[in-house]
């Protein structure tokens, strides 16, 4: 694992954190909101049932935008719930007064969760630009209360969406993360599957086959030419070592990764966590050994690279001097380390 126990943690509590926290979390300002009508009005529940029946209305498709966006999907019908909420919440401002214009930041949340951002962003800002307008048209709902200033909603709509989206999109980013680590792990497993199927088949299984042939013959001749099969059984004993000798070989092996899955789950990480990477290997494995340092000072360039998150692009390139492997690992057209720190 190229990620560090502290960074799997934070991670993790992410990834784990339950979607009726994250509902509970969105809920925040759409309560206050209420209470806050509620307050305005001096005692008053008319204006104030009408947020509460707005409120009820819409946040069901808001929480459901945000549900939908954090496991990284677009919702069915996704404009029409989206133009729901935009419609619900404008048409409560008649019947609510000025003291309703933050409930806009649910609408400009529903937009970026659901929108492209050529789309979204446009959106926000023409809800922000909109406030000072319908804060001028329509009164608070206490006519002894100070007139709030039209800019004043702009800026509550501005971070009230960042204070709930920022949050929401940070635990879709690392749920998506994760998933994607686990599908690269599960694809690292079953290539190596593959290649080890791959390696018994031409090993083992032609020896196999071999030996069982020769042992057919050497039987079938027993009772004729007793010295024939003699010579069979002598050449299957020498077939039986070395088939014995390459399977502890492979199995040697097959203590630890091959270096080229190491690389390509290095390579699969970077690229996931938006890292262009790039690998440059040798048309066969390198003929001398590799060293237990070339393997540690991979893993350790990734999780530089993955703490970091500035990279934009990433060269590994894996070659061959003096009989051992040598790994060279270039960020952003710069070496990453000093030779000794990555090769061996």
């Amino acid at each position: 694992m190229v990620v560090r126990l502290a960074d799997s943690a934070r991670s993790g509590l992410l990834t784990r954190l339950p979607d009726t926290g994250i509902a509970a979390y969105s809920m925040v300002f759409p309560v206050v909101q209420v209470g806050v009508v509620i307050a305005e009005a001096n005692g008053g529940f008319g204006r104030g049932g009408w947020a509460l029946a707005a409120t009820a209305a819409y946040t069901p498709l808001y929480l459901r935008h945000i549900w939908y966006f954090v496991r990284g999907r677009r919702p069915p019908a996704a404009g029409w719930t989206v133009a729901a909420v935009a419609i619900i919440v404008a048409a409560a401002v008649p019947l609510v007064g000025q003291g309703w214009l933050p409930s806009f930041f649910a609408v400009a949340v529903c937009l970026l969760a659901v929108l492209p951002w050529r789309w979204s962003l446009p959106g926000v800002a023409a809800l922000a630009l909109a406030q000072a307008p319908l804060a001028l048209a329509f009164p608070l709902a206490n006519p002894a209360a100070i007139r709030g200033a039209p800019y004043y909603y702009a800026v509550t709509l501005l971070w009230r969406t960042s204070a709930v989206f920022v949050p929401v999109w940070l635990v879709a980013v690392v749920r998506q993360l994760d998933a994607a680590r686990s599908d690269l792990a599960r694809d690292a497993v079953l290539r190596e599957r593959l290649a080890v199927d791959a390696r018994l088949r031409a090993t083992l299984g032609v020896a196999l086959a071999s030996i069982s042939a020769r042992a057919e013959m050497s039987a079938s001749l027993a009772g004729t030419d007793p010295g024939s099969a003699a010579r069979g059984l002598a050449a299957l004993v020498e077939i039986s070592r070395g088939s014995l000798a390459d399977t502890r070989q492979l199995l040697s092996g097959l203590r630890q990764p091959a270096l080229r899955a190491e690389l390509e789950t290095a390579a699969g990480l970077l690229t996931a966590a938006g890292i262009a990477t790039r690998l440059v290997l040798p048309a066969a494995d390198p003929a001398g050994g590799v060293s237990p340092e070339l393997r540690s000072g991979l893993r350790s360039a990734t999780a530089r690279l993955l703490r970091d998150g500035s990279a934009r692009t990433c060269v590994i390139t894996l070659s061959s001097a003096g009989g051992r492997a040598q790994l060279g690992i270039e960020v952003d057209g710069r070496a990453l380390a000093a030779p000794d720190e990555v090769a061996s």
